[in-house]
């Protein structure tokens, strides 16, 4: 713990301050900034105890009482902790989209940075676009620097689809038209070959290459309807049993809060 100032400081400050040169509201400083400064300090406010002692530590006040303050308010310093304010992912990267505010005040970006704070209770709030805010309640002891307050923030879950499509797959237009290929070859070759029995009285007699003739073309009409039968019902599975796929958002609205303001980002997925 710090010494409090000794009263001969603060004689001495009263008997020189009116000899000098300075101001009066310097004079008050000398004799008050010291007493109020420890004041702060017993009372664990050593950022305010911290800013008395560099005030009376300026150079209109007596020799004494500069040297007596210079030197509490580097103790006051030794004493007061810091903290080192972070956020990473669920893979230990660095996040810089984060903003902190600290005990109810104002948000700031988490940084490198040291931050300095009285001892004590305080609670860091660490928010971040499309997550829950982190709260972190932390007690700092005099003297205790750099400590680490860490948000981590882990991996988004999945949102659930409010819809779904069933694309048809490509397959099935592949097989579709398989289909419809085989069955014209069906009608045409077998309307050929009606049409050359028919020409050549092959049913009441024909040569026999004419008989080859109307044979090939009839069985060309079965090789094709039977293509056209097995694509028309690979189509039909394909199409029926085809998966269900969740479907996206159409667009997305996204607002980053920033000291000061915020940024508003549209994304739309095409």
């Amino acid at each position: 713990m710090m010494r409090r100032a000794p009263v001969a400081v603060v004689a001495i400050a009263a008997a020189l301050c009116p000899a000098r040169s300075a101001s009066a509201d310097d004079a008050d400083v000398c004799l008050s900034a010291p007493v109020e400064g420890q004041t702060l300090q017993r009372a664990g406010r050593l950022l305010d105890a911290h800013a008395r002692f560099v005030k009376c530590g300026g150079k209109s006040c007596p020799t004494e009482i500069v040297q007596e303050c210079i030197k509490w308010a580097s103790e006051v310093e030794t004493a007061t902790p810091s903290v080192v304010l972070a956020a990473r992912d669920s893979a230990g990267h660095e996040l810089t989209d984060v903003v902190v505010s600290i005990d109810g005040g104002g948000a700031s970006s988490a940084g490198a940075r040291a931050t300095v704070l009285d001892p004590g209770l305080h609670t860091f709030t660490f928010k971040r676009v499309g997550h829950a805010d982190i709260i972190e309640q932390v007690v700092l002891h005099e003297g205790e620097k750099n400590r680490e307050i860490l948000a981590r923030y882990a991996a988004p879950e999945t949102p659930t689809p409010e819809g779904g499509s069933r694309p048809v797959p490509t397959t099935v237009w592949m097989a579709g038209s398989l289909s419809v290929t085989g069955f014209a070859l069906f009608a045409t070759f077998g309307a050929l070959g009606v049409s050359a029995r028919s020409t050549d009285h092959c049913a009441t007699g024909c040569t026999s290459s004419q008989n080859n003739n109307v044979a090939t073309k009839f069985d060309i009409a079965d090789v094709s309807l039977g293509v056209g039968i097995a694509a028309l019902g690979v189509a039909a599975w394909q199409f029926f049993a085809r998966p269900t796929v969740p479907r996206a958002s159409a667009a997305r609205v996204l607002l980053q809060p920033l000291p000061g303001g915020g940024i508003v980002t549209l994304s739309t997925r095409w």
